[in-house]
C-alpha cells in the first residue's frame, strides 16, 4: 500500500481555507452564497445578513483569497459566487451540510 503524497501548495491551501472557515460570518455567507446563486453583490449579501457593506467585502475578500469564491466585475457591481470546483476538490460534501 502507498500513501498518496500532497504537495506543500496543496496544503498551504488548505490552512488557508481552513482559517477562511473559523468564522461563522463566513460559514453563513458560504451557506447564503450556496442557496442564493445568482447576482450576489456586497449590498445585497449585507441586506440579507444584516451586515453592513464594507464587512461584507472584509469577509469575501478572505473568501475570495482561500479560493472558495469567486468575484466578476458587472458594471459598478461585483458579482460573488461560490468555487464549487474548491469544495468539491478539497471539501467533499461540505456544501451538502449547510
Amino acid at each position: 500500500m502507498t500513501i498518496e503524497q500532497y504537495s506543500l501548495k496543496d496544503d498551504e491551501k488548505r490552512v488557508k481555507i481552513y482559517k477562511a472557515l473559523a468564522e461563522v460570518k463566513r460559514i453563513e455567507m458560504i451557506r447564503y452564497l450556496h442557496l442564493h446563486k445568482e447576482n450576489n453583490t456586497c449590498g445585497s449579501i449585507g441586506e440579507s445578513m444584516g451586515m453592513d457593506k464594507s464587512n461584507v467585502s472584509y469577509h469575501l475578500k478572505i473568501l475570495y483569497e482561500a479560493d472558495l469564491v469567486s468575484v466578476t466585475r458587472m458594471g459598478q457591481n461585483k458579482i460573488s459566487q461560490l468555487r464549487e470546483d474548491t469544495f468539491s476538490e478539497l471539501l467533499p460534501g461540505f456544501l451538502d451540510s449547510l
